[in-house]
């Protein structure tokens, strides 16, 4: 088999929060998404893309798989609420990876793909050595025609846990292989000029050139308890992306089905917002 050439490929970079790829905290993993992802991946293979999923959800899902009701009366906490779970949480990590992968691979696997899990922190990205092995490593994955499931290595430091959410690893992995685009996907239509939760009259914002002082301003914190990235992380995330020249684009979790087709070229009024490389 030729060796894949990162340079000469496209390659798409979609990341998923922990509220699209989960029901809630204890419900456990939402199938209709999986499936959607794995339905994408296969348009975008067909057409020649190479694809790679950062995906967050483990905690959750381990916290699902044992019971939100028996964690909370055996730690005497509840595993869904309390800020002080960290160690906790990286225990349940280590089950939730499983239901995680599991799913992927299930849903995948009924369209003739297969799905690799890549565990990595920021510490080994901002290490040369390691980084390098992560860029070989995805390289390799590619000319065994896998598609990479990334996640923080959550269990093994809780400074990925503290540092914050999958929207920077994203980022950060779209720039080690010189990703074409990178869809952020959430629970939320894209990037409004006002909070939309408060203001009826808000507006969603299609396209922007630049991340100005005014694009940080109206960029909120995130309202849900379940994930870590809010609108602002997710705009230092495309931000990071356009200094790179990487397009970026902001969807909701149900837009997922338009992927294929903005990144084929196409241009949609009303789906997300999309930020152009500089």
């Amino acid at each position: 088999m030729l060796k894949y050439d990162l340079v000469k490929n496209h390659i798409i970079v979609i990341k998923i929060g922990t509220t699209s790829i989960t029901k809630g905290c204890d419900k456990g993993v939402n199938l209709d998404v999986i499936t959607q992802l794995a339905n994408t991946a296969a348009k975008l293979k067909e057409k020649n893309f190479q694809v790679v999923i950062v995906s967050s959800g483990a905690m959750g899902l381990g916290v699902a798989k044992l019971g939100r009701e028996k964690l909370e009366e055996q730690l005497n906490q509840d595993p869904c609420e309390s800020s002080s779970m960290t160690i906790y949480k990286q225990a349940l990590t280590s089950i939730g990876q499983i239901e995680l992968m599991n799913a992927y691979q299930a849903a995948h696997e009924k369209l003739g793909l297969h799905v690799g899990q890549v565990l990595v922190t920021h510490a080994g990205l901002d290490d040369t050595n390691r980084n390098e092995t992560i860029h070989s490593t995805i390289e390799k994955m590619f000319d065994l025609n896998l598609i990479p499931v990334i996640n923080a290595n959550d269990t093994v430091t809780s400074s990925e846990i503290i540092y914050g959410d999958n929207d920077s690893l994203s980022a950060r992995i779209s720039v080690l292989l010189g990703a074409e685009k990178l869809f952020i996907l959430s629970d939320v239509d894209g990037l409004y000029d006002k909070d939309p939760n408060k203001f009826s009259d808000a507006k969603l914002i299609n396209e922007i050139k630049d991340i100005d002082g005014y694009v940080k301003s109206i960029a909120g914190e995130s309202a849900s308890g379940s994930g870590l990235g809010g609108m602002k992380s997710k705009i230092d995330a495309v931000e990071l992306c356009m200094n790179k020249g990487i397009e970026s684009y902001i969807l909701k979790n149900t837009q997922i089905a338009e992927i294929p087709s903005l990144a084929f070229g196409a241009s949609k009024d009303n789906i997300g917002t999309r930020f152009l490389s500089y």
